[in-house]
């Protein structure tokens, strides 16, 4: 064989390998694009928003949302795994499709930061799943929240108590963890971060887990009525500082004389 054939000879074992290996990589991305596509086509696709609200009986879900919040020690926890777990068992999707777990991440005001109540946080993230439209969901949020504030809580008792003990009630003036907790502390004489802080906290879920049922039941039915009010300090307040008045530097619908005394 000349040289002509031998250099011929390996072109030709080149190029058929080069070929081979395009033609077997074209089968595997192709069959990686088909593997991808069937994959996505046998996903279904998340429930469109508003969620179908079923009537619960309030007082039937508390102590699932007490047992709740002690097996996370989680405030938001609670509150969601009792209503979305109640509704999922009666009723399947698409209340079962949502990943409750992702909601530990509000325990003790976002991660143990004292900032906004678990349960009300909770409270929040429910009203956008059932509300009808987003002046509805922020007019629920604000009256949950006032409610919040002003409640004397907890009140629930445990038919299975972790910790049975007697728990003050006291009135927060604020929904931010911190200061619920600490103005409890103060009320009660307990320690916080304490199996007895923890037992007031969880009972409170139950409460808050309450009043979400109740009003989700009436909102559903076209009878809920909105009653909670600012105080008059705090009206007085917005008035000049609210938004589109004349100092217009605040933009809140919380309690102002929980932290801030009047300047005037």
């Amino acid at each position: 064989m000349d040289a002509r054939c031998v250099s011929m000879e390996k072109k030709i074992t080149r190029r058929a390998i080069l070929s081979a290996g395009t033609a077997i990589g074209g089968i595997a991305i192709g069959g990686s694009i088909l593997g991808a596509a069937n994959i996505l086509s046998a996903t279904k696709p998340a429930s469109a928003l508003p969620w179908p609200w079923k009537e619960i009986n309030p007082d039937e879900i508390q102590e699932r949302a007490y047992q709740s919040a002690w097996a996370k020690i989680g405030c938001m926890y609670g509150t969601m795994e009792a209503i979305l777990g109640t509704l999922a068992d009666r009723y399947g999707e698409p209340y079962s499709t949502f990943p409750i777990d992702a909601t530990i991440y509000g325990s003790g005001g976002i991660g143990g930061i004292g900032s906004l109540c678990g349960a009300i946080n909770a409270c929040g993230l429910l009203f956008n799943l059932f509300s009808k439209n987003q002046g509805d969901l922020f007019a629920l949020c604000q009256e949950v929240s006032l409610w919040y504030e002003n409640a004397k809580l907890p009140v629930y008792q445990p038919k299975k108590p972790k910790e049975n003990i007697a728990i003050v009630s006291s009135i927060a003036h604020s929904n931010l963890c911190h200061i619920s907790s600490t103005t409890w502390a103060n009320a009660s004489g307990h320690g916080l971060m304490t199996p007895q802080h923890f037992e007031r906290c969880n009972r409170l879920v139950a409460d808050v887990t309450k009043q979400a049922v109740t009003m989700l039941n009436a909102y559903s039915a076209g009878k809920i009525t909105f009653k909670q009010k600012l105080n008059s300090f705090s009206e007085g307040c917005l008035s000049c500082h609210g938004p589109g008045k004349v100092k217009a530097n605040v933009a809140s619908s919380m309690t102002c004389d929980t932290c801030h005394k009047n300047p005037h």
